[in-house]
């Protein structure tokens, strides 16, 4: 799902942060080498999980005091054991907590396909995909603005998407490929707006995606099958676009995988598998 992105930092403000964040992390045992922003994910079978670092100790909270902004960024850093390079961007570092959690969920994903295909065979068996954070990682670029930004993150952001550098999320692109190869047609719905098509299809079929159908959410001229029109939220725009290929191609959407309950919430899916993620959420 399309990552929120708001009030942008000074560039060295986020160098320093940056080079903070870097230090506490590989005091805690974070990788620090270098090995490019384009590193895949560790599927459910090969992948040798190391523990998760340990963030900085939370600090005393006085009543209903949230918990601190600062320790939970630092959290999350370290469940995607991030590391910066050299030129202060982030990567997701090796044998993450968060690539050992997805793959977990892909892994019960691929089962009930596979239970379902085996004993059910439905007419025209397909699979909804979300992109963002599903099928592709935007944490560097939200790393790098401290999950905050602005035009400068948005642009940044953007320019990851045209240029095809966010990391794909290995057990997803092999679920898919899985899928395919069985005769489940693969069918991504993004909340991106439909301005991006071109770029998105791009960006998937550069990551070796098979797409079976590919849906973003119009800017203008809506169809007729959603009856929020332009204006449709997350939830209502996925499932009313479920509903049509069901009523329209027959589809019988076995799951829908997302890193947002509004991936799959509304109906036309027989079960949804959530990935995780705890940079952002949309409802």
């Amino acid at each position: 799902m399309r990552t929120r992105l708001i009030s942008a930092t000074s560039t060295t403000a986020r160098m320093a942060l940056a080079a903070a964040l870097s230090a506490v992390l590989a005091g805690a045992g974070v990788a620090a080498a270098a090995t490019g922003g384009t590193q895949n994910g560790p599927t459910a079978t090969t992948a040798a999980v190391a523990p998760a670092p340990t963030p900085p100790p939370d600090y005393k909270r006085v009543g209903s005091e949230p918990r601190n902004l600062d320790q939970l960024k630092a959290q999350i850093n370290a469940y995607y054991n991030g590391y910066t390079d050299a030129s202060g961007h982030h990567h997701i570092g090796p044998h993450s907590q968060w690539a050992a959690d997805v793959a977990t969920q892909i892994g019960k994903a691929k089962a009930y396909l596979e239970e379902r295909l085996a004993h059910h065979a439905p007419r025209v068996p397909a699979i909804m995909l979300d992109i963002d954070d599903t099928s592709i990682s935007t944490y560097p670029v939200n790393a790098d603005y401290d999950f905050g930004g602005g035009a400068d993150a948005s642009a940044a952001d953007a320019q990851a998407d045209a240029d095809n550098t966010y990391p794909v999320v290995q057990p997803t692109l092999d679920l898919a490929t899985w899928a395919h190869a069985h005769g489940v047609k693969v069918v991504f719905i993004t909340g991106r707006h439909d301005n991006l098509t071109t770029v998105t299809r791009n960006q998937l079929t550069g990551l070796g995606f098979p797409i079976d159908g590919l849906y973003l959410r119009p800017k203008s001229d809506p169809p007729p099958y959603l009856p929020c029109g332009t204006s449709c939220t997350a939830e209502p725009f996925k499932s009313n676009t479920r509903k049509y290929l069901e009523q329209s191609q027959g589809y019988d959407f076995i799951e829908a995988i997302g890193d947002q309950v509004s991936d799959y919430a509304g109906g036309y899916d027989d079960r949804g598998f959530k990935l995780p993620n705890p940079m952002y959420n949309i409802p």
